[in-house]
């Protein structure tokens, strides 16, 4: 039988037995009266969890899938937009845009240091007729949380549409759509959401509707928002979606944001930060660094800087053989320099991260390092 090591990576994250049994139930059909009730009840669910009243559409496939349908909806060939990059996937935004033949104009900052303000109206200075901001909230190659609601106010201030990646953010973060004036937001069900792989969604403001009238032509059909807005209104009652869905995916995905609305916005967020907390404390108090800047570090995500400390493959073989944990490696340039740990969703809770923390406590105190024995626990009020 195979061994399960529980996920400790930031994505896709340990899914809850509730959550995950749904995955099993009885196939439904893509169409008919109860297909139409779990559209619309994991489209009412995404509204809130995002904090938004405009349309929201969930897609068969990953973030990545999500960001896709964004580029091919809203902008023609040529158009100029501000990617920002302080990590594998704000740059990651960049390479998206020129595949569609866009005039990226690209920020960028360290990994770990967050973007301000200021980069926002700089750049929009220095390169006239931007049209939109792309940008990442939860940046997991870092573990950097951008403030968005700072960014997207300084964007709106020069008639930018802002978009924002929030696949590693919305579920533990704080995130308010509408009232923090954004316009499109992408996210995927397997990371904070609490749910397994396989959907993505995306939600649009009316603003950023009325710019796809510029689309000089339609490409493709079922990453078109336009069409899929056009089924969803015409075939409401029946077959709200132009294509087979993975129904069970959407019946998991309702139970795990149930739990989310259940907690309550505001609680879900507070046990997030406090989680967080008690990994950035733990993990200093034993000597190590965390990579993001303390004043934007994610709530859904620790990555710690190896340093000449340990080797971050030989750890991760650790946990699992030790502790039955998957821990992630680093990214990038960092691939054999940090570990990656996710604390979001079934795992923001001291029963997942404490042993996490205990196991690289007892692997640097056999690697010889002179740790305080309880040391990483230091965060535990």
């Amino acid at each position: 039988m195979r061994k399960h090591y529980r996920l400790m990576i930031p994505g896709p994250i340990e899914v809850s037995p509730d959550v995950l049994a749904h995955m099993s139930d009885p196939l439904t059909a893509h169409y008919g009266d109860r297909w139409v009730e779990i559209w619309r009840k994991t489209v009412s669910n995404l509204q809130r969890v995002i904090g938004t009243e405009g349309d929201v559409f969930p897609l068969v496939g990953s973030g990545h899938t999500a960001n896709d349908v964004v580029m091919n909806s809203l902008f023609n060939p040529g158009d100029r937009i501000l990617t920002l990059d302080n990590g594998l996937f704000g740059k990651r935004l960049d390479d998206l845009a020129r595949a569609f033949g866009l005039d990226s104009v690209v920020s960028k900052k360290p990994w770990g240091v967050p973007f301000e303000a200021t980069d926002i109206h700089e750049a929009a200075a220095a390169n006239p007729g931007l049209k939109a901001v792309f940008m990442v909230h939860g940046e997991t190659s870092t573990g950097v949380a951008n403030p968005v609601h700072e960014l997207a106010a300084a964007a709106r201030e020069h008639g930018m549409l802002v978009l924002v990646d929030t696949i590693a953010s919305v579920g533990g973060e704080q995130y308010l759509m509408d009232a923090w004036d954004i316009d499109v937001t992408v996210c995927a069900s397997q990371k904070a959401l609490g749910a397994p792989p396989g959907l993505a969604l995306v939600a649009v403001s009316d603003r950023a509707w009325d710019a796809m009238k510029d689309r000089l032509e339609p490409r493709g059909f079922m990453a078109d928002l336009q069409n899929l807005r056009h089924f969803a209104e015409t075939q409401a009652d029946v077959h709200p979606h132009p294509g087979t869905m993975p129904v069970n995916n959407f019946v998991a995905l309702i139970r795990s944001t149930d739990d989310i609305l259940e907690e309550g916005l505001e609680a879900c967020w507070t046990r997030h930060r406090k989680v967080a907390r008690v990994v950035r404390e733990g993990v200093r108090a034993m000597g190590l660094e965390v990579m993001a800047e303390e004043r934007a570090a994610c709530v859904n995500m620790t990555v710690i800087l190896s340093e000449d400390r340990f080797k971050p493959v030989a750890f991760s073989d650790f946990m699992k053989a030790e502790y039955g944990m998957h821990v992630g490696l680093g990214l990038g340039d960092y691939v054999n320099r940090t570990i990656r740990v996710g604390h979001m969703a079934h795992n923001a809770n001291l029963e997942a991260v404490t042993p996490f923390l205990v196991g690289l406590e007892q692997y640097l105190r056999r690697q010889g390092f002179d740790v305080e024995r309880g040391a990483c626990l230091a965060g535990l009020d």
